[in-house]
């Protein structure tokens, strides 16, 4: 989508709104992480999931002060040294197997908006390929940072690592079942999360991971913080603010932004991105989220709940919107039936949760 002028500055509109946004999801595949480890660690998909499944676990569902969503990034770390990663083979493989989310050319349109931050939790040699696909510059995204070739990894302890890797992909899934409303753990899951406890332990007690104890994660606290940095430096308030997340590192921040009545959107999240939203998008495209984005630039958090309300191909065609072009081109990329898109309450949280991580799990990008 290419737009030769800005038409809200055209009208007149001031620039006092903002955007922070997960680029993973939105603008480019929500699994290049897991599809990262699957290459380079055998069985990493898996064991992605294990760690990742762990951190929220124990973070959200047991509240224990130790562990963050977004942690599982650093424990990652030795176990991708160990199989022998460095930064020039991470950055070559995001670079060949990036996957583009369709529509995401609209960060542009929506950068001559407004003031846009991208936070992600992914390796910051995901998100160096990522702008270079889309034109971006790199200082517009914060990610996690770390450099492999300056960790120093000798061959006792990366063949350790690599034990650990295979302790954790034999593990199942663990997960917080609930019943009547009460989340519980079963006594299975109960021992994967003590059996992790355990691994994890005897990782942080190595040399190696000594020297990751001052690597900056953008997980949940991070991100948290990054918008907070946003506002300070905007002097633009959370009600005036706009954040799309997708998964449980965005819960914080996406929790922040609505309970001051900004836009927090959930663009194809799973149950944790759900849980901090105000608005929840089932989306094949981009553009979904860039139409309600747009939409509160101009009439704000009113404007976003009424077209919601208004969220049908009849209606939409006839409705007056802010930005008829960008309307109609959301209009003809959807020709049947639009994404799903709808506000999130206490009374349809449930059901949210359940329809979008099963539109996540079919995503192919």
């Amino acid at each position: 989508m290419e737009m030769e002028y800005n038409h809200m500055e055209e009208l007149g509109f001031n620039e006092d709104k903002q955007l922070m946004c997960t680029p993973s999801g939105l603008l480019g595949s929500a699994n290049a992480v897991k599809r990262m480890c699957d290459r380079f660690i055998r069985n990493g998909g898996r064991l992605y999931d294990v760690i990742t499944a762990y951190d929220n676990i124990l973070s959200f569902g047991l509240g224990r002060d130790d562990r963050r969503a977004g942690d599982s990034l650093r424990d990652m770390v030795p176990l991708l040294k160990a199989s022998g990663v460095t930064d020039s083979s991470m950055y070559g493989y995001f670079v060949n197997d990036m996957s583009i989310m369709p529509g995401a050319d609209m960060i542009h349109y929506l950068n001559g908006l407004m003031t846009v931050e991208m936070v992600s939790e992914a390796y910051e040699h995901h998100s160096m390929a990522l702008c270079d696909s889309l034109g971006l510059p790199a200082d517009r995204i914060r990610s996690t940072e770390i450099s492999f070739d300056e960790l120093e990894m000798d061959r006792q302890e990366a063949k350790r690592f690599r034990e650990f890797a295979a302790e954790i992909s034999k593990l199942d899934v663990p997960k917080i079942s609930s019943n009547d409303g009460i989340q519980y753990l079963t006594q299975k899951d109960q021992i994967i999360l003590e059996t992790m406890d355990g691994i994890i332990d005897d990782m942080d007690g190595t040399d190696f991971c000594c020297q990751l104890h001052d690597m900056r994660i953008m997980g949940g606290n991070g991100k948290a913080f990054a918008l907070m940095d946003m506002r300070k430096g905007t002097n633009v308030d959370l009600d005036c603010t706009a954040y799309v997340g997708n998964n449980a590192t965005d819960h914080h921040a996406m929790d922040l932004v609505r309970d001051k009545d900004g836009l927090s959107i959930s663009f194809n999240g799973d149950g944790y991105a759900v849980r901090g939203c105000n608005i929840a998008v089932m989306s094949p495209n981009s553009i979904a989220a860039a139409v309600l984005i747009s939409e509160f630039y101009i009439e704000g958090m009113e404007g976003v709940l009424s077209l919601i309300d208004s969220w049908d191909r009849d209606k939409l065609s006839k409705r007056e919107y802010s930005d008829r072009h960008l309307m109609n081109a959301m209009l003809r990329t959807f020709p049947l039936k639009l994404p799903e898109a709808v506000a999130v309450d206490e009374d349809n949280l449930d059901r949210v949760i359940k329809e979008s991580e099963r539109f996540r799990r079919k995503l192919t990008v």
